[in-house]
């Protein structure tokens, strides 16, 4: 379980660094040194430490005339990211309803971040006995249908720069995958069928089937079906796989 961090564990360089940050973003014009220090009653070379790394950073730009400091083109590219992410949460909404409703499991929505899974949206099956995954939940994604579908459709630079040779992986079940070398074989099998299953990989007793949404620069999420094992089997999973791949496409297209 996560550690509960109390307020006095919080990290003052950051706070200071967003007290910056949101201070320049309310001013909307240029800013010095001083008049930042004024403002947030920090000291002049603790400003300037953190202008230099959001300067080289491009966070911040400073105008060599005024040496002033304003917002960097930085932020803007974090805000589109996040703004793509909720457009992308927007258009799956209503297939993942429909996947939930013509399967009465779980449908997922997900993107990956370094080696995990992120949970971006999730509807939740209307049976009592169903999977409880919330927006945000995080997995390793060498674990889940989900996870592997992902990284099956990155490029072998990406996956050599995310996974070592020599590190060993993770195990939450007696059924994960523990070795790369294993891992490598299960991705290439899910490039060439096009979907990944999860048996019981994540958490006993349940099972899952993923498939790949793609962009135009190649894969950008992917989404799944989520069940119980003892209502959900492998049977079922099959039943389901044309639809969800049917879906994927559909949303795919619109990216």
């Amino acid at each position: 379980m996560e550690k509960q961090l109390g307020k006095n564990e919080r990290i003052k360089s950051i706070d200071k660094t967003l007290d910056l940050l949101e201070f320049l973003s309310v001013n909307k014009q240029e800013t010095g040194i001083t008049e930042i220090s004024k403002n947030l009653h920090l000291g002049l070379s603790t400003v300037h430490r953190i202008l230099f790394t959001l300067k080289s950073r491009g966070y911040v730009i400073q105008n060599l005339n005024t040496k002033k400091y304003r917002l960097g083109i930085r932020l803007f590219t974090l805000g589109c990211a996040v703004q793509n992410t909720k457009h992308l949460v927007e258009i799956t909404k209503h297939y993942l309803r429909q996947l939930s409703q013509n399967t009465n499991e779980t449908a997922n929505l997900a993107i990956l971040e370094g080696k995990e899974v992120i949970y971006l949206d999730t509807i939740e099956s209307s049976e009592i006995l169903r999977t409880e995954i919330i927006p945000g939940t995080r997995t390793p994604a060498h674990c889940t249908a989900l996870g592997k579908v992902l990284l099956a459709f990155i490029s072998d630079c990406e996956f050599e720069n995310l996974y070592k040779s020599d590190e060993p992986l993770s195990s939450l079940t007696s059924k994960s995958i523990s070795s790369l070398e294993e891992l490598k074989k299960n991705l290439k099998r899910v490039r060439k069928q096009g979907y990944a299953v999860d048996r019981e990989e994540y958490k006993i007793g349940i099972n899952c089937i993923g498939v790949p949404v793609f962009g135009r620069n190649g894969v950008i999420a992917a989404i799944s079906i989520t069940g119980p094992a003892s209502r959900f089997t492998i049977d079922e999973m099959g039943k389901v796989k044309d639809k969800l791949m049917t879906i994927s496409k559909e949303i795919s297209n619109q990216f």
